[in-house]
């Protein structure tokens, strides 16, 4: 018998738990959490005082002669694009409930779960395992799900497809591998059966004499699958899409490429499809999550082309590589069709590193892709890493010079982190890494985690302090400031008068003697950009 047989009571009720971590239970050296306007309790209540607000929320700023509110409460949660995929593949007579990641790992909060979401012990649990990046959280979750008395734990998601034993080891029921879109519904409908689950693609498990099976493997073909879209009133939401499964380029810090077998895309005829079913649905925008959407290149002039033919008027966000943005062409047509932001992985200043990241990219294209961005006002998140393998104090000074000169927008700074142990550069014998488990400290040929840790610290001061036209993104994380505002918002100047407080309190004497700036003059700029609307 291949079925497990302790489900003799035929659920069903599915809980789906997806989503971030708990903003300030997030790694140290992920963000800057510290710095973090709605978190850092003390920071945000004096702010209000010098602005004479009595809340985050009656804070204002000058948007051409009216006063707006700057922050505006999330109550509606955004939805992931695994909560809205899988929500799509559950089948009818199932009762679903979402609970969130950050609200599973909040002790506060978790003794509620059980009794909010009416928890019975009869539930199948799907776990994304996506914002999971090592075993010790991975075990904790677990825990805590089996503490709320979930008898039935699936696992998918970037963790649990590459490394599906290890998930098993630890107290997952069945790990779906890849492609959920046959697995998950022939899974959930059997799950209670003594039958074979032999037949069911995707899928990693124990059988009755505790012995790991996997299936067969199949891949969807990606035009085939409907567009997910949420219940409800979407007017205020951002809608998650996915263009693509896997990638082509073979980056050393990203094992993305191995999540799927074989690099897929849907063809622009369907991108365009999807775009104009979720315009008619009245959605905010849309935000295209995949590694690179702006390739092939051939697919995005189709896609280009057929927003405009179609009169497609919703406003979306991607993720894209520097090179297809050094072509003005491309950046011009990028604006016509409403993009308003694009999230790119410059990673690092330095041609040294970028060859050693085996990123594929050089200096030389950064410079045309944000000057025809600027010229073109589309609003770039730039992305950038510090202390991957051959990273040394001076190839950190090259970023670092770069961000200074060229950066505007958002961006953040990243310690490079072990995330997988199928990442290529642990394979790199130059490299020399030493760790003890994905996502916690480690060591390589050039330096270690907490170096590397001290370093982005310092470059994150630099930047903040001497480029008035960017904004490290993770002041404002879990706000509405990265759907609602961009580079050209009349928002920017208030934003950035609000970094530079929250930096001086952490680092008066180093922004104080290294770059001239007094608190009272930073406390005059946020006198003079935001306002009180009490």
């Amino acid at each position: 018998m291949d079925a497990v047989s302790h489900l003799s009571n035929n659920p069903r009720k599915v809980v789906l738990v997806s989503g971030l971590w708990k903003y300030d239970d997030v790694d140290e050296k992920k963000s800057l959490g510290k710095l973090n306007v709605i978190y850092n309790k003390g920071l945000r209540e004096e702010l209000l005082s010098i602005v004479g607000a009595g809340s985050i929320y009656a804070v204002g700023y000058n948007d051409n002669g009216i006063v707006q509110p700057l922050f505006k409460s999330n109550e509606e949660i955004e939805p992931t694009l695994v909560s809205v995929a899988l929500g799509a593949l559950i089948p009818r007579g199932f009762e679903v409930s979402e609970v969130s990641l950050a609200d599973l790992l909040d002790p506060a909060v978790v003794a509620c779960v059980q009794q909010k979401h009416r928890l019975t012990g009869d539930e199948i649990c799907l776990l994304s395992t996506s914002y999971i990046t090592n075993f010790f959280d991975f075990e904790r979750v677990i825990k805590t799900l089996q503490g709320l008395g979930i008898r039935f734990i699936i696992c998918g998601g970037y963790l649990a497809t590459r490394n599906p034993d290890a998930c098993l080891h630890r107290g997952a029921d069945a790990v779906v591998i890849g492609d959920a879109e046959e697995a998950l519904p022939m899974l959930l409908e059997r799950i209670d059966s003594a039958a074979s689950w032999s037949f069911i693609p995707n899928l990693r498990y124990r059988n009755g004499d505790g012995e790991p099976v996997f299936t067969r493997e199949k891949l969807m073909e990606l035009d085939q699958i409907p567009v997910a879209i949420p219940d409800g009133d979407l007017s205020s939401m951002s809608i998650p899409y996915e263009s693509m499964r896997g990638c082509p380029y073979r980056c050393g810090f990203c094992s993305y490429p191995l999540v799927s077998t074989k690099w897929r895309y849907k063809s622009a005829e369907k991108l365009t499809t999807d775009f104009l079913t979720i315009q008619e649905r009245g959605a905010h925008n849309i935000v295209a999550l995949d590694s690179t959407f702006t390739i092939p290149p051939k697919r995005l002039k189709e896609f280009l082309n057929l927003y405009i033919e179609k009169n497609i008027t919703i406003p979306w966000g991607a993720y894209s590589r520097v090179t297809p943005l050094k072509d003005e062409e491309i950046v011009k047509k990028l604006k016509r069709t409403n993009n308003r932001w694009l999230s790119i992985g410059f990673e690092s200043g330095s041609d040294r590193m970028l060859q050693i990241m085996k990123k594929g990219t050089k200096m030389r294209d950064a410079y045309p892709a944000l000057k025809n961005l600027k010229k073109h006002k589309i609003s770039p998140w730039s992305n950038f890493i510090i202390g991957y393998p051959g990273e040394t104090k001076e190839t950190v000074e090259e970023t670092v010079s770069f961000m200074k000169e060229h950066l505007f927008g958002f961006y953040g700074i990243y310690v490079f982190n072990i995330r997988d142990r199928a990442m290529p550069v642990l394979s790199d014998s130059f490299a020399n890494i030493h760790y003890d488990d994905i996502g916690g400290e480690w060591a390589h040929v050039s330096m270690n985690s907490r170096q590397a840790t001290v370093l982005r610290w310092k470059a994150y001061l630099n930047v903040a302090a001497s480029n008035q036209h960017a904004i490290n993104i993770d002041i404002f994380r879990g706000t509405n400031v990265e759907k609602d505002y961009g580079a050209w918002s009349p928002a920017f100047p208030a934003l950035k008068a609000i970094e530079l407080f929250m930096v001086w309190h952490t680092s008066q004497d180093e922004i104080k003697n290294n770059h001239g700036m007094s608190y009272s003059a930073i406390r005059q700029q946020l006198q003079q950009t935001l306002f009180p609307m009490n």
